[in-house]
């Protein structure tokens, strides 16, 4: 099992999301929790190394399990501030942008955002 964490970092009621190219589809910042890391501190680097801020964990959203391509995988999700301005630190990613979570339904979301989306609905 690969364990993921994230951040959904919210600001006047919308959700940033970045847009992978290479998996087609949007994402919140996160990714791999590496050895002797906890995922508390993989959401914290990978905010830093994919949108170049520092960021805030302020609670836990979700812990769960989701498959894609065969592969389980356990993902961590907090909800997370920042002060700075994001902006995209890696190539993988070709947009960024604060979104409605009414707006998620039509757009094409990670997995792991699919398993929470009635809880992403409502978020203010």
């Amino acid at each position: 099992m690969i364990e993921l964490a994230g951040n959904l970092i919210i600001r006047d009621g919308k959700i940033l999301l970045l847009y992978r190219e290479d998996e087609g589809h949007w994402e919140v910042p996160g990714g791999k929790v590496e050895e002797e890391e906890s995922p508390i501190d993989a959401a914290v680097r990978e905010a830093r190394e994919e949108i170049g801020v520092e960021v805030e964990l302020k609670k836990p959203f979700y812990s769960g399990e989701f498959q894609k391509d065969g592969q389980m995988f356990l993902w961590h999700g907090y909800i997370a501030d920042t002060d700075g301005e994001p902006e995209i630190q890696e190539e993988k990613f070709g947009e960024l942008e604060w979104v409605d979570p009414l707006e998620l339904d039509d757009m094409e979301i990670a997995p792991n955002l699919e398993m929470v989306l009635p809880a992403l609905r409502r978020i203010k």
